[in-house]
């Protein structure tokens, strides 16, 4: 995670500030810890659950388009949801397979 947050970074620089890119690489050696499935999910669910907080705010006019949101807390959640729920969305999903 801390590579592709690094590359991230290095694209656009103004969208991202460093300490997401260090968070990235701590929760990834802690999701990777748990199983792909857990990093795959909380990875996935961080862009998520950020994603619908923005739109959130954009609907009810407390934000623009240009407004910066920390998206640390929202990495940090998606952990937690992956931690908790990734190996069983996992199976679930190779299940469908």
């Amino acid at each position: 995670m801390y590579t592709l947050y690094f590359v991230i970074k290095l694209v656009y620089p103004a969208g991202m500030g460093f300490g997401d890119v260090k968070l990235a690489g701590v929760l990834g050696l802690s999701l990777g810890w748990f199983g792909w499935s857990a990093l795959a999910f909380g990875w996935f669910a961080a862009y998520l659950l950020g994603g619908l907080f923005s739109i959130g705010l954009l609907l009810a006019g407390r934000a623009g388009r240009k407004s910066a949101i920390p998206f640390g807390p929202w990495m940090l959640l998606g952990a937690l949801v992956g931690i908790a729920v990734g190996d069983a969305v996992g199976q679930w999903y190779l299940g469908l397979l």
